[in-house]
């Protein structure tokens, strides 16, 4: 798929989807990496330190992804449009790779750790919850407390019980509802339009 943007007597013609996958296999092997400080965060609560930064770097290293694709191949403009497709599909290549490598850890290599290591983190949360709550003394608070924490104990319970397949599925769903998100933010800020003079 190719686009082409005609400013003055200048036309840039970019290769989207060849450029989407170089720079979304860039961004998809950092996401990889954010995925594996995460998952050693729940085990070793000291690395939560490094992993938390990783994670919000995502749109950080996507953003200069993008720019130094635009400054090197499109100087004298770089519209929206483009920038936003081209965003778009970094963002799904990127999404694609980090998720079959975490499928294939879960599937192959994972062998219900993780899911353990979850339980075992959410288990020794609820207690230190428990021991905060015996200090409350409305009713009506205690009630809610109660049905909050036991939600909150079902849905961890349900995720950790899911195979490989569907925790990669929960992932995934997640991941492109940012993806979209950030990439119209994205794409906005790297697009530029410049006049040339004559």
């Amino acid at each position: 798929m190719n686009m082409e943007e005609q400013e003055g007597n200048t036309v840039i013609r970019i290769n989207l989807l060849q450029t989407a996958m170089t720079l979304g296999t860039y961004l998809g092997l950092y996401m990889i990496l954010v995925y594996v400080f995460t998952a050693l965060s729940i085990k070793y609560m000291a690395l939560s330190l490094v992993s938390l930064p990783l994670m919000l770097g995502v749109p950080v290293v996507a953003f200069f992804l993008i720019k130094k694709f635009r400054d090197e191949n499109c100087k004298p403009f770089f519209p929206f449009p483009v920038s936003w497709m081209l965003t778009i599909l970094m963002f799904l290549f990127a999404t694609a790779l980090s998720c079959m490598a975490a499928y294939l850890y879960l599937r192959f290599i994972d062998n219900g750790a993780f899911s353990a290591i979850m339980m075992e983190r959410l288990n020794a949360y609820v207690q230190a919850s428990d021991l905060m709550a015996q200090n409350m003394t409305d009713a009506a608070q205690i009630e809610q407390y109660n049905q909050t924490m036991e939600q909150f104990k079902q849905y961890f319970t349900w995720l950790c019980s899911q195979p490989a397949d569907q925790l990669t599925k929960q992932l995934l769903q997640s991941a492109l509802v940012w993806s979209n998100l950030l990439s119209l933010i994205i794409g906005i800020i790297a697009s530029k339009k410049i006049r040339i003079n004559k």
